[in-house]
């Protein structure tokens, strides 16, 4: 299993997909994935409750402003990112379809788990919490790109703040 260390997005317009390419330039076996509209849109509705379980700050504060905490988080994730543009064009090489994502948490490191139509995950990435938003903010900032429908917000709070009478 390749062990994800660094992370390139493409937003391809005529795919209507996203490419993540594993390990672009930093000397360690590449891997790429086409990730679909329907995995991209799941991954990102998951990503408050996902918060709302794993940041201890965002659990102690009160239902009402969840949303708004998990939003600054994913702000300063994104102000601190350490990205890089790449110089040379992101082409895909032997692309495969990521089928499935999944995340485990503990000792405040997340574990990304990519599948490919197989039983084994095809590679794995431990993450931080500011890492994962900034893998989040990436998506989602390609969902905006391709025009997918999403928020401008990743944690939208329209309605989480609403009051029921």
């Amino acid at each position: 299993m390749l062990n994800i260390a660094a992370f390139t997005f493409k937003y391809d317009q005529l795919e209507d997909r996203l490419l993540l390419v594993g390990n672009f330039n930093n000397q360690q076996p590449r891997v790429d994935f086409w990730l679909t509209r329907k995995l991209v849109l799941r991954l990102l509705s998951g990503a408050q409750e996902l918060v709302d379980k794993t940041e201890d700050a965002v659990q102690q504060a009160p239902s009402a402003h969840r949303s708004e905490l998990a939003q600054f988080h994913h702000d300063h994730a994104k102000q601190i990112m350490n990205a890089e543009r790449e110089n040379q064009t992101v082409t895909p090489e032997d692309a495969c379809l990521l089928t499935r994502l999944d995340i485990s948490y503990r000792n405040d490191q997340y574990r990304l788990l990519f599948y490919s139509n197989a039983a084994e995950p095809v590679a794995m990435s431990v993450l931080t919490y500011e890492e994962l938003h900034q893998i989040l903010f990436l998506m989602h900032k390609g969902a905006l790109n391709l025009d997918w429908g999403v928020s401008p917000n990743l944690f939208n709070s329209e309605f989480s703040s609403q009051v029921l009478q």
